[in-house]
């Protein structure tokens, strides 16, 4: 009898060790939950990390899933608006294994989870955006269509809609109650518009834009009017106040007028004027100034009309 060779030997054993422990065992990592199926049956579910025995295939089978977050995108679809605006919508979900055994009862893989929540999600998102207006999430108002956005995206995973045979239920409460699914979150993706509807809301935003400035100009012009009347009552208080002075000033300057020239003698009246005349030009003209003269004034009428030769003899005539 020919003899096995000892390295050979141990080499076969090691094999068998390992085919052994990797057809009885199974290892369940810290992110992972396992559920153990014995003879079609779940046996258990399994959600702390470590080795675990097991009964080789197909007494036992076992099905692993990630307990962590996913993410899932929906196909865009076209939705009509509670104004008929038709509207082309995409979203996407975070979600994640809450319930091991249900959801291995209902659904076992992840394509079928995730085929069950674009039907539910592609169902929930029509009867949402049906109920709303385009200009709640389409609108040159960033404030408005934040809130709008926020509200939709609310009733999409909270919101309660109807169904046939039992009360009302969120889309949450439905997939959690149906699939053992958590479903973390419903957000809008895209919202696009087709093109008739773009240029149906490029139409209706000019109107708003015009409506808008039209209602600016208008208070324009209402401020303008106050603005305009303030400053003609404001001229007008001033003009009144001005005149007022002037007028004081005027007849200041006559009752002085009028007490100097009593005490000069009559004939030499005109010849004081005179010599004040040429006491205030001398005023004027000292230094280099430009000084403006009413043509009716008597400051004005020697640039004009200066003395001639001629008149002052006459004028010493007079006074001999």
């Amino acid at each position: 009898m020919r003899r096995i060779p000892l390295p050979t030997l141990l080499t076969a054993s090691v094999v068998v060790v390992v085919l052994l422990v990797y057809a009885l065992t199974f290892q369940v990592r810290f992110s992972e939950v396992a559920v153990k199926v014995r003879l079609g049956k779940v046996a258990a579910i399994i959600q702390e990390p470590g080795l675990y025995p097991r009964w080789p295939w197909p007494i036992e089978t076992i099905k692993k899933y990630d307990q962590r977050l996913r993410t899932l995108d929906t196909l865009e679809a076209e939705v009509k608006t509670r104004d008929g605006r038709n509207i082309i919508v995409g979203n996407y979900a975070v979600w994640r294994i809450e319930d091991p055994d249900l959801f291995f009862k209902r659904v076992e893989t992840i394509p079928k989870a995730e085929e069950q929540l674009r039907a539910r999600i592609a169902q929930r998102r029509a009867a949402v955006f049906g109920n709303a207006d385009l200009s709640s999430f389409i609108n040159l108002n960033e404030e408005m269509v934040t809130t709008g956005f926020d509200r939709l995206e609310d009733d999409l995973l909270n919101g309660t809609q109807a169904e046939e045979g039992r009360p009302g239920r969120s889309l949450a409460e439905g997939i959690r109650a149906d699939f053992g699914i958590h479903l973390e979150k419903v957000a809008v993706r895209r919202i696009s518009l087709p093109e008739e509807t773009t240029q149906s809301v490029f139409q209706q935003m000019i109107a708003e834009r015009q409506k808008e400035a039209a209602r600016y100009r208008e208070e324009g012009k209402a401020v303008a009017q106050t603005i305009t009347a303030e400053a003609e009552g404001a001229k007008q208080q001033i003009l009144a106040f001005a005149e007022h002075q002037a007028q004081e000033e005027r007849s200041k300057g006559f009752q002085a007028s009028e007490r100097i020239l009593k005490q000069i003698a009559t004939a030499d009246a005109e010849f004081f004027e005179w010599l004040r005349w040429l006491d205030a030009l001398r005023t004027s003209l000292r230094q280099r100034s430009t000084i403006f003269l009413d043509n009716n004034s008597e400051l004005f009428k020697p640039f004009v009309a200066p003395l001639t030769p001629t008149t002052r003899p006459a004028a010493a005539d007079a006074g001999d």
